[in-house]
């Protein structure tokens, strides 16, 4: 009876020691993965030579306001995470009021009718809303007169863009610099917008690429 009860309280003893372990290793390898996939904001400081904030620099004589990251995405299509194809090309295009009376006494004014571009080629990776399909092409394109307001992206770069289909543009899609955020070479998100003009709860900076596209899915 004696030896039961023994087997019995040292088979409890061992089932104890083992629940203990258990929780044990599964805080470490929390803290592990908090670690390991989110950058402090040091580390995300010393990237920003490389990954500078944007957004800053807006144009003279045109009004312009800080869009919070919430109406970003209300009013954009989709976030696309995606590969820069190339450098940055420069075009030009007629734009038309759809008045064609109203054209030509702007012509005749000497207000120009042509403008001026700037456009990347991003190669889909994923994005939030399944708009896409991974390995699809599509154009980013500016005006040229908000370049400086944009971030410059280069062969290679890896990003996250929100981006809204241009009916009149084809395979164009106008984007952001709100909610735009670079991605670096281990996988982790920089902004290339002040998070603070944002009106954002909480930051997204430096956390993994796949949890920055959960938390930007509408």
């Amino acid at each position: 009876m004696m030896n039961a009860m023994k087997k019995k309280t040292g088979c409890i003893l061992i089932s104890i020691l083992v629940l203990i372990f258990a929780i044990c290793a599964f805080a470490l390898s929390h803290m592990d993965s908090k670690l390991e996939y989110h950058l402090t904001d040091e580390q995300i400081l010393s990237l920003r030579e490389m990954y500078p904030i944007c957004g800053i620099k807006k144009p003279e004589n045109v009004s312009m306001r800080d869009m919070p990251l919430k109406e970003v995405k209300e009013r954009f299509d989709s976030f696309v995470q995606g590969e820069v194809i190339g450098e940055k090309s420069i075009f030009t295009k007629k734009v038309s009021t759809g008045d064609i009376e109203l054209d030509k006494k702007r012509k005749a004014n000497g207000i120009k009718d042509e403008y001026e571009f700037f456009e990347y080629t991003i190669q889909i990776v994923k994005d939030t809303e399944n708009k896409f399909e991974k390995g699809e092409q599509i154009k980013l394109v500016g005006s040229s007169l908000y370049e400086e307001y944009y971030p410059e992206f280069t062969n290679g770069m890896e990003v996250v863009i929100p981006v809204i289909a241009d009916k009149n543009k084809g395979e164009r899609f106008s984007y952001s610099v709100m909610g735009t955020y670079y991605v670096t070479d281990e996988g982790y998100a920089i902004s290339a917008f002040d998070e603070s003009t944002a009106q954002m709860r909480t930051s997204y900076n430096g956390i993994k690429v796949e949890d920055l596209l959960k938390q930007l899915k509408k």
